[in-house]
């Protein structure tokens, strides 16, 4: 848990048994779509540790469905998501793996498959109370909470590059929490990520993509907002 207050003991306000097996599942799938940037249409969801014994019973499958449709934990519509899926044309597969010791037992790999390009993946952990905590985006490791509004950033390992976001950022008045970067392996490419405390405006994003050698713009809501506690 990110912290001991007891409303994160309690957990946000969902639909579902569970909020480590339910309400993290729903935030893990809604996180992946928000990286891909629209509504995917086939994905592969990997269950690994606890999820991969109890996905099941505790409707882990259903919740990453709904995230990846783009429900909220207390969206009532979770409790049919495979049908609105179906309706959606979103083709998923579950299976199970085995990331290793050094992932939290509650822990989701999810790929999502595009035709144009290469996929995109996320692994993530539901850490209790509905917390999540992303650890690893395409092969770059990350500790992004959802807490805050997160700036993604796909873009060349161009001198300057840093200086070009930070300067545009700054630009629009935004506070910049935490800003870490990091070269994608075996790719002359880096991914940035960005925490801030505001939303952000919409003409950010048009901004940051016209930054030389930028190839992916993705500016994350807090996954928190309008999902209160009890």
């Amino acid at each position: 848990m990110t912290d001991d207050s007891v409303f994160r003991l309690l957990g946000p306000v969902m639909c579902g048994p569970s909020s480590s097996h339910t309400a993290g599942a729903v935030r893990i799938g809604r996180t992946a779509r928000l990286l891909y940037g629209k509504q995917p249409k086939e994905v592969n969801v990997f269950f690994h540790g606890s999820f991969a014994d109890t996905w099941r019973g505790h409707g882990s499958d259903k919740a990453i469905i709904g995230g990846l449709l783009g429900f909220k934990t207390f969206d009532e519509r979770l409790k049919e998501a495979d049908k609105f899926a179906e309706e959606a044309g979103l083709k998923i597969r579950f299976k199970k793996i085995n990331l290793g010791k050094r992932y939290h037992p509650n822990s989701i790999k999810i790929v999502v498959k595009d035709v144009k390009k290469d996929p995109i993946y996320v692994i993530a952990e539901s850490v209790g109370g509905g917390d999540i905590v992303i650890r690893e985006i395409m092969g770059f490791k990350t500790e992004i909470t959802g807490e805050n509004v997160t700036i993604i950033l796909q873009h060349g390992d161009l001198v300057g590059a840093l200086s070009d976001i930070t300067r545009i950022v700054s630009t629009f008045g935004l506070n910049i929490l935490s800003l870490k970067s990091k070269d994608l392996p075996e790719k002359e490419e880096a991914l940035t990520i960005i925490e801030i405390e505001e939303a952000a405006p919409e003409e950010l994003e048009s901004k940051l993509k016209q930054i030389k050698g930028m190839k992916m713009v993705r500016i994350l809501p807090s996954l928190t907002e309008g999902e209160e506690m009890f």
